[in-house]
C-alpha cells in the first residue's frame, strides 16, 4: 500500500464480520456509556474500567466496572474517590492500579473542566480505592509509564489555563508519593510514551503551546502537532533528543516491539496520515514501513499481540466520523491483513489485550456519542486478506 495524506480521498471501508485473521464476538455492555476512560488488565485476568465522560458528554464519572473474560460479563466495581476523565491508569508490580490526574468539572459550577493533581490506588483484593500523595502539578492528557524498578514516570500533559507541561514526576509505590524528575525540553499534551526493552522511555508527538512572549506579554498559543521525540535514560535520570518523526503527529497509536518504537497513523497539522514508521537504536532517522495503513486515520488504538503482531482498531478516517475496521500488522513481513469488523464503529476507545490473546474493545465514541458497548476480538489462523 502506498502512503496517502489527503482528506479528499474517497474511502470505502470493507465490512467483514470475520476474516482470515480474526473475528469479533460480543462482550456484554458497560453499565454506563463512557469515553476518555481507562481499561487496565489486572493480575487475575479481569479488566478494570475506570472513569471517563458519560453519555451526555458533560458528566465526569467516578464509577468503575470489572470485566471477567471467563464469563464474558461485567460487574460494578467500587467508585473512585474522585470523578475523572483523561487520566492514566497503571498496573503496579503488587497488583494494585495507580490512577493519576485527569479532568473534572470546575468547582465553581461553570462548564469549564479543571485538571486534577490527585492520585489514587485501587486494591483488587480489598476492592477499595485509597488516595495517595498529590502531584506537584495538576495535569491531564499526560502519560504514565511503569519503569523496571516498579516506579511510574508521569510525563507532560496540560494544567489549568491550557498550559502544556514539560514537567515530569515519578511515583514511588513504597512511599506512595511523587517526586520531581528531569523535565522534557518541550512541553507537550496528548503525546505517547512507551518503555523499550532496554528500560528507557521514548516520548513522542502530541501538541505544544508553551507560553511565548508577544510584546512583553506571555500568551498561550493554540498549539500544533509535534515531530519532536525524546528519550529518558532511567539510570542517568536525563532526557536526550532522538531523530524527529517524518511529520508532526497527534492522536497516534504507538507500539513498542523490543527496542523498536512503531508509530501508526495520527493527525498532522492539516490532515490525517496513514504513515507507519519506526525508530530503533542506533538509527539516525525514522524508517518507513514497506506498507502503510490503507487509509489515513487518527484516534485509533494499536495493541501488541502475544504473537508480536500489532492489532489496529477503529479510529477516525477521512470523510467519516469513525470506523469499525480492524487490521493486523505483521512486523516480519510489514504486511497488513483485514482482521474483522466491529459491530459498532468507534474511536477514542480502550483496547486491552487479555491473557488468552484476545482483545477487549470497550467504550469510546460512536457517531459523536459516548458508547456503552464492548466487543472482543479473537485471533483466527487463516489467509491474510489485504485491505
Amino acid at each position: 500500500m502506498t502512503a496517502c495524506r489527503s482528506f479528499s480521498l474517497a474511502v470505502t471501508l470493507v465490512s467483514v464480520a470475520a476474516s482470515g485473521q480474526g473475528r469479533i464476538q460480543p462482550a456484554g455492555a458497560l453499565a454506563e456509556a463512557r469515553a476518555q476512560h481507562t481499561a487496565t488488565l489486572l493480575a487475575d485476568g479481569r479488566v478494570l474500567v475506570a472513569g471517563g465522560r458519560g453519555a451526555d458528554a458533560t458528566a465526569t464519572l467516578a464509577s468503575t466496572e470489572l470485566f471477567d473474560p471467563k464469563t464474558n460479563t461485567w460487574r460494578a466495581g467500587p467508585p473512585m474517590t474522585t470523578a475523572r476523565a483523561g487520566h492514566t491508569a497503571t498496573l503496579l508490580d503488587d497488583g494494585r492500579v495507580l490512577v493519576v490526574g485527569g479532568t473534572a468539572p470546575a468547582r465553581d459550577g461553570s462548564a469549564r473542566l479543571d485538571a486534577l493533581d490527585s492520585a489514587e490506588v485501587f486494591d483488587p483484593a480489598k476492592r477499595t480505592w485509597q488516595r495517595v500523595g498529590a502531584l506537584a502539578e495538576a495535569r491531564n492528557g499526560h502519560t504514565a509509564t511503569k519503569l523496571a524498578d516498579g516506579s511510574v514516570l508521569v510525563v507532560g500533559g496540560a494544567r489549568p489555563v491550557h498550559q502544556h507541561l514539560a514537567s515530569v514526576e515519578r511515583f514511588d509505590p513504597v512511599t506512595a508519593s511523587f517526586t520531581r524528575a528531569a523535565p522534557l525540553s518541550l512541553g507537550r499534551w496528548l503525546h505517547d510514551a512507551v518503555r523499550l526493552a532496554d528500560g528507557s522511555v521514548v516520548v513522542l508527538g502530541g501538541r505544544s503551546n508553551q507560553l511565548r512572549s508577544e510584546g512583553g506579554v506571555a500568551t498561550p498559543k493554540p498549539g500544533l502537532p509535534l515531530d519532536a521525540v525524546e528519550r529518558f535514560d532511567v539510570d542517568a535520570g536525563t532526557w536526550a533528543p532522538l531523530p524527529a518523526l517524518t511529520e508532526p503527529r497527534q492522536r497516534t497509536a504507538v507500539a513498542a516491539l523490543g527496542t523498536k518504537v512503531v508509530v501508526f497513523g495520527g493527525q498532522t497539522s492539516t490532515m490525517s496520515t496513514n504513515y507507519v514508521e519506526w525508530w530503533q537504536p542506533p538509527a539516525s532517522e525514522w524508517a518507513q514501513s514497506a506498507t502503510h495503513l490503507s487509509v489515513p486515520i487518527a484516534g485509533h488504538t494499536a495493541s501488541v499481540l502475544p504473537s508480536g503482531d500489532v492489532l489496529v482498531v477503529g479510529g477516525e478516517p477521512p470523510q467519516a466520523v469513525d470506523t469499525a475496521r480492524v487490521q493486523r500488522w505483521v512486523p516480519s513481513t510489514q504486511r497488513w491483513c483485514l482482521a474483522g469488523t466491529l459491530k459498532v464503529s468507534r474511536k477514542a476507545h480502550a483496547a486491552t489485550v487479555l491473557k488468552d490473546g484476545s482483545v477487549l474493545v470497550s467504550g469510546g465514541t460512536s457517531a459523536g456519542l459516548a458508547e456503552a458497548s464492548a466487543e472482543r476480538w479473537v485471533p483466527v489462523k487463516g489467509e491474510c486478506v489485504e485491505p
